[in-house]
This record gives C-alpha cells, structure tokens and sequence, in this order.
C-alpha cells in the first residue's frame, strides 16, 4: 500500500494538454487519447443550468485521474448539485471510470477507444446503480481540425416506475487549436449531442455547444462552455442554456 501511494502522488510534474478533450471539460464527448502514463490530473468544473419552467440548476464534478498503464486510466469522482426549484441540495453520486484506447490513428484509420463509467448514489434518496458503456473515435481531418464521435448505452439496475432501464445516446464532436501555426495555447471545441429520455416512449434531446480549453501554465488549463437545448421531446425539462467552468492539472 505504501508503494501504491508513492506511485500516486510521487511529485514528478506532468504538462497538461488542453487538446486532451474529457467529457465535462466542458462538453460532453471524450477524444480517443488517455492521459498520459504515470500522470495524475485533478479536474473539476461548476455548472448553471437554466431549466424550462424558471428553475436553475446548479452542478459541479470534482475528478481525479490517473494514467495507471500506457494508454489506459481510471478515475473517481463527485457530482453535487443544488435545484432551485426545489431548494435542495443533492449529494448527486461517486462515480468510478475506466478508459481504455484500443488503437491509434494509423494512415485513414482513427483512433479508437472506450470508457466506462459506473455511478453510485451518494445521496440518501438515490438507489440502484447507473452505467454508462461509450465507444470513442477521433479522427484527424487535414493539418489541425479534429472530428470525434461518441456513442453511449447507458443503463439504470433500478428506474422509477415508467422509466427506462437501457437507454442511448450519440455526440458528434469537434475540436481545433485556435491561433495555429503559431500559437497552440487554446482549443476550440464543439458538439451536437443526443440523448434518449429518460420515460418510456419519450424520444431524444438535441443539444448543441462550444467552448474554449486554455492552456494558462504547464500543468494548468482552464475550461468554458456554453450549451443549449434546441429540441427535447414534450413535458421533459429541456435547458434553454447551459453554462460550465473550469480547470484542470496534472501532477
């Protein structure tokens, strides 16, 4: 045990890259890259949900990652949230993840990987556990430009009367170092998500987003997006906007 904490928390410095994208950092896809081997990083964000109907929801996701094998990490993180609707604050879940790349980009192939995530109810209310199955490519198109596509099964061992317990859901993604050739100190970021209700028989939600990843120090890169709702099916609660900020390092 005490060798596995040396290895996590040695103090030998990593870089962090703003061109590594991770879901909520501050979209919702994932790029086909892992951390670095041996690396530990430290992501966390605060986000503001305006919900149809005038209530606001308040979140935030505090992460840590390591990169425990080449192209392989895992990570554990905490979800709180407040509704102003319900004038409540919700311990939200732990979720634990493991991502794994299965190839590198080589010649007309992407790169290709997957990450899995499993949340567990860290609040009292909350019961049953929710996964989350997604299947990540990345392809390069031309010098800079970056296309990313993820796909999702996610699945509830315990939905409310109504609900579904297989779900799906898709986001088409795309990525570019703004200032290049000659700086590559920010990256632009975009997205068109959907995503499949929650209630039987509800279709999907479409969503839309940009953002910028900037790189502010070696080991430092701050994260800001913005997102909305354009179509949601009737009756659910669809966000006219969404607004998320924050920071990551790597240690």
């Amino acid at each position: 045990m005490a060798c596995l904490f040396a290895a996590l928390f040695a103090s030998s410095a990593f870089a962090s890259d703003h061109n590594n994208i991770d879901s909520g950092r501050p979209l919702r896809f994932d790029d086909a890259y892992s951390i670095g081997f041996g690396e530990r990083a430290i992501e966390y964000g605060l986000s503001s949900a305006w919900l149809r109907g005038g209530s606001t929801l308040y979140g935030g996701k505090f992460e840590f990652k390591y990169g425990y094998a080449m192209n392989r990490d895992i990570g554990i993180s905490f979800s709180p949230s407040y509704s102003s609707e319900d004038i409540r604050f919700n311990a939200g879940e732990i979720e634990l993840s493991y991502f794994q790349q299965i190839q590198r980009e080589i010649d007309n192939a992407p790169a290709l990987a997957y990450k899995l995530d499993v949340g567990l109810p860290a609040d009292k209310e909350g019961s049953g556990v929710e996964a989350r199955l997604r299947g990540i490519m990345t392809k390069n198109a031309g010098q800079y430009d970056k296309f990313h596509i993820n796909v999702d099964a996610m699945y509830s061992s315990n939905p409310h009367q109504g609900e579904r317990d297989v779900r799906f859901g898709a986001i088409f993604g795309y990525s570019n170092p703004l200032g290049a050739p000659t700086k590559f100190d920010k990256t632009f970021v975009a997205q068109f998500a959907l995503e499949q209700g929650r209630m039987n028989g509800e279709g999907f939600t479409g969503n839309i987003g940009i953002g910028i990843r900037k790189q502010v120090s070696e080991q430092g890169v701050l994260d800001f997006g913005i997102e909305s709702d354009i179509f949601a099916p009737s009756g659910s609660r669809k966000s006219p906007i969404r607004l998320t900020l924050g920071y990551s390092f790597g240690f």
